[in-house]
């Protein structure tokens, strides 16, 4: 198996260059549509553009998400994202409708399609079965590392893991608690986190963070070919501290060395953002589950005892804290320091402190957030050097030559220089004026300029700095970009009748069972993993009515079995489904089904 990639989220381009310089293999962000994370700042066209330019001039992949459920009107603008995607050179889409993966394909050959972990692909046969259409299958969170491992091991086919981030208390692309609550989807974008949320007084869903850093030998020899960072809604420093610490992990795994983190690496990764680490279901946790308090916490002080702290961390003064307290955060920086009656500069861990907040109360729980001489999280961006000449004429459109990484380039402003009726530009003006040319991804070495100090409007130049950036990846990463060459056309549907009525009814108890025969139901469905399943089978057919099993929407690989077990002992009239790895089991055996919601929303 070839070395592992790693993955890094990216909302903005300010994170991007953090994921890119600290060592991401590729990245994942979103456009303006058809993202999971659409509170994020994401990429218009323009700045999608830009950010595979930037990204494929490091080496590094770009993934698009475009990991929402479609509606039918939506069909047609999220063809033409994939088209503008495919024109800017993406490397791969992130999908959870894999309906279109097929149409996609057809089209695109070259652009790799990656299943979403909101497509919930959690057993052997799901993989199996869309792997004639997607190329990479990001697994479901709840999945362990055995669970990984036999998917890997009966398919060989690529497999995504996410290792650090955000975890969520339902089972990924199935949580319906936003839309029930607060009227947003999930599966369209608009997570309100209502797991997040404080319910009887406790924050009873919030769940930690994930964190496999610790644990890379064993994700990797899981077979997992690409390890996932979670956060695109994070900072750029958290996603440089996560992006440099995994990557070193990950070499270091592969240059057979030991751990390679330091107990301040482990730190700066809690303070980059952290609600309590977790191995979560993939090291077998049995909860992940944490009440405290479900925002970013950093490093653990202790709790107010008497009246006073009793350091786990070394404090000083003007170092960012925060205070749990009844459920409540609050906190701000370090004004006073005290031990005892004395005011100190900073205290060492162990000792006994009092701090001049309101909050600091007993029972408060205190976090340090950000120490006074902690590193700078965000590191060094990678920027690429260039060389600059202004020549200015009268008459002659101001012309700027110049070289980045051996390839030569020529720009002419717009308008023509003319002989100054009051101001000329002197060569130290224009030399002071371009000095000032910043840029997160070029960095300008030698600059020169030449005139006659002839006029030209200010703004030309001012534009030309702003408009530099593009010109120089234009230059070193040209893009055809005709949206017009290959589109994906709409997929024709056949209007179809029902061919009769029928009363369907499920249910979940054997009470329920003949209330729902005396309300002239013609088929029932009861729960194929439920001990009166078979009772339940006798009764209805007894009715001379028709007996279903519903199958959950969660099965893994050792539930698939259970359930083809049940079903060749039942032998059911039907099977309502809603996992994906049933279905090759069923249309081999010719076993009536009806799709369930759950696979409705992505194989329609």
């Amino acid at each position: 198996m070839s070395k592992a990639k790693l993955i890094s989220p990216v909302g903005n381009f300010d994170c991007l260059i953090a994921a890119v310089s600290n060592g991401a293999d590729a990245v994942y962000l979103g456009s303006k549509l058809f993202n999971a994370r659409r509170l994020a700042n994401n990429f218009s066209g323009s700045e999608l553009r830009k950010a595979v330019q930037y990204a494929h001039l490091h080496g590094v992949e770009v993934h698009l998400t475009l990991n929402t459920l479609i509606k039918n009107q939506e069909i047609w603008p999220f063809f033409n994202q994939v088209s503008m995607a495919a024109q800017f050179g993406v490397d791969a889409l992130i999908m959870q409708d894999l309906t279109f993966a097929p149409l996609i394909k057809a089209v695109f050959p070259k652009l790799k399609i990656h299943a979403s972990t909101q497509s919930t692909l959690m057993n052997t046969v799901a993989v199996e079965y869309w792997k004639k259409y997607v190329d990479v299958f990001v697994l479901s969170r709840e999945l362990n590392s055995k669970e990984i491992k036999t998917i890997y091991d009966n398919t060989k086919a690529k497999l995504e893991v996410f290792v650090h981030g955000h975890l969520c208390s339902s089972y990924s692309g199935q949580c319906l608690i936003s839309s029930l609550i607060g009227s947003r989807s999930g599966n369209r974008g608009m997570c309100a986190s209502s797991c997040r949320k404080k319910y009887n007084g406790k924050y009873l869903l919030s769940a930690k963070d994930l964190s496999l850093v610790s644990n890379i030998k064993e994700v990797l020899e899981s077979g997992v070919n690409i390890l996932k960072i979670e956060g695109r809604m994070k900072s750029a420093e958290y996603v440089a501290t996560t992006t440099r610490y995994y990557r070193k992990q990950i070499d270091a795994y592969y240059e057979k060395k030991q751990n390679h983190l330091t107990e301040k690496d482990y730190r700066n990764l809690k303070l980059a953002f952290n609600r309590d680490f977790t191995g979560g279901y993939f090291s077998g946790e049995k909860s992940i589950i944490d009440s405290t308090i479900p925002s970013k916490r950093g490093i653990f002080l202790g709790q107010v005892v008497s009246g006073q702290l009793l350091l786990k961390d070394k404090l000083q003064k003007f170092d960012g804290i925060s205070m749990v307290y009844n459920g409540e955060s609050s906190g701000g920086f370090v004004r006073q320091i005290k031990i005892g009656e004395v005011e100190v500069e900073s205290a060492r861990q162990g000792q006994k402190v009092r701090l001049s907040f309101p909050e600091f109360k007993n029972g408060a729980l205190v976090f340090l957030l950000s120490p006074q001489d902690g590193d700078d999280l965000l590191g060094k961006s990678k920027l690429l050097y260039f060389n600059l000449s202004l020549e200015v004429k009268e008459g002659s459109n101001p012309l700027f030559k110049g070289d980045v990484l051996g390839k030569k380039f020529s720009f002419s402003l717009a308008v023509p220089a003319s002989r100054p009726l009051k101001h000329p530009l002197s060569r130290g003006e224009l030399l002071k004026d371009l000095s000032r040319f910043s840029s997160h991804i070029f960095s300008l070495n030698n600059l020169s300029v030449e005139t006659d100090n002839s006029f030209f409007p200010k703004s030309e130049l001012t534009k030309f700095k702003t408009e530099l950036d593009q010109k120089l990846l234009d230059l070193l990463v040209p893009l055809e970009l005709d949206l017009k060459k290959k589109t994906i056309p709409l997929p024709s549907y056949v209007s179809k009748a029902a061919m009769e009525k029928k009363l369907h009814v499920q249910v979940y108890n054997l009470q329920d069972v003949g209330k729902a025969l005396k309300g002239s139901a013609d088929v029932v469905y009861f729960d194929v993993f439920s001990k009166d399943v078979f009772e339940t089978q006798k009764i209805v057919r007894k009715a001379g009515k028709e007996f279903f099993v519903h199958t959950p929407m969660a099965l893994h690989d050792k539930d698939l079995n259970r359930v083809e077990e049940i079903i060749d002992k039942l032998k059911p009239d039907g099977v309502l489904v809603n996992n994906v790895g049933l279905l090759p089991y069923l249309l081999k055996n010719k076993i009536r089904f009806i799709l369930g919601l759950v696979l409705l929303q992505l194989l329609l």
